[in-house]
């Protein structure tokens, strides 16, 4: 089922955003990750049961959304979500956010407790209490000039992406259709000349990565009391805790004990980019926190 694309105004910028199904049935609230865009979640989607009304939301700066800035604090991407659910007046809703994208449900499920039903966090970007005490040359500087801002940005069609990325890791663990989604909706056509470029441009990435540090949950997340699955991927490697290893876990161990109704699941076999990798086990997993709702 192709999804139908729409846009939101927000007070301060335009939000797209993809729908799937009838709105009057039990909605699924989607946000990716940082350098995504909604139609990562397709394989995820199409592994889902029918009878759900599905919502996947471009993040500023990402897929179709705009951007006027950096995205160094995440309250930016906070506050949209919190505007763009009550704008559209979500309810009873399970919200599903993978790494910046937990985060980002988490910052608007603590901001409307009453929409929620329950979270499932895929290994979010939700960092030990001391994390943020600690800067990093990682976070320090201007993303123009940031390593992660050297990222190829221009391709011939997303095919080219799709070939160029296939054989490279992380992507070469991710799922063949996921990739080409990647691919496909990642891209925006220059409008002058026969190429591509990232719609998630290289500076706008590296800025959301050196704001991890922007917005600590940590003392809030008691206040969430619906049930949430934490899905965590494989740790970081102790000795190079200071490496950049986007393949490794960014969550808080303890994470799900500070959640009132807290299930940490550890997924030890898979990367950071477990939707990409097993879309079909997220479809499981959210279907199984569903079942547990429904039963309670």
């Amino acid at each position: 089922m192709i999804p139908a694309q729409k846009f939101y105004e927000t007070s301060s910028l335009k939000l797209s955003y993809y729908e799937w199904g009838n709105p009057t049935n039990p909605t699924l609230l989607f946000i990716h990750a940082t350098g995504m865009h909604g139609r990562i979640w397709d394989q995820t989607v199409k592994a889902l049961p029918s009878g759900y009304h599905i919502i996947a939301l471009d993040q500023r700066g990402h897929g179709a959304s705009s951007s006027d800035t950096y995205l160094l604090d995440w309250a930016l991407m906070g506050n949209d979500a919190i505007e763009f659910i009550k704008g559209l007046g979500l309810k009873s809703v399970t919200g599903i956010g993978h790494s910046m994208g937990g985060h980002v449900l988490t910052q608007a499920a603590l901001a409307l407790p009453d929409v929620f039903q329950n979270l499932v966090l895929i290994d979010p970007v939700i960092f030990p209490p001391e994390r943020y005490q600690e800067t990093t040359d990682f976070e320090k500087g201007s993303p123009a000039n940031h390593p992660l801002a050297r990222r190829r940005r221009q391709f011939d069609s997303w095919q080219d992406m799709f070939d160029v990325f296939e054989n490279k890791d992380p992507y070469s663990l991710w799922h063949p259709e996921v990739l080409k989604d990647y691919c496909k909706y990642g891209l925006i056509k220059d409008s002058e000349v026969s190429t591509y470029t990232l719609a998630c441009a290289p500076d706008i990435e590296a800025s959301v990565y050196m704001g991890h540090l922007s917005v600590d949950l940590t003392e809030q997340l008691s206040n969430i009391i619906v049930p949430v699955f934490v899905m965590r991927a494989k740790g970081r490697d102790e000795n190079s805790k200071h490496q950049i290893d986007f393949s490794a876990s960014p969550t808080w161990p303890e994470l799900s004990s500070q959640f009132e109704q807290g299930e940490d699941i550890w997924l030890k076999e898979l990367t950071h980019f477990i939707p990409m990798q097993e879309p079909n086990l997220t479809a499981q997993y959210i279907m199984k926190l569903r079942e547990i709702y429904n039963n309670n």
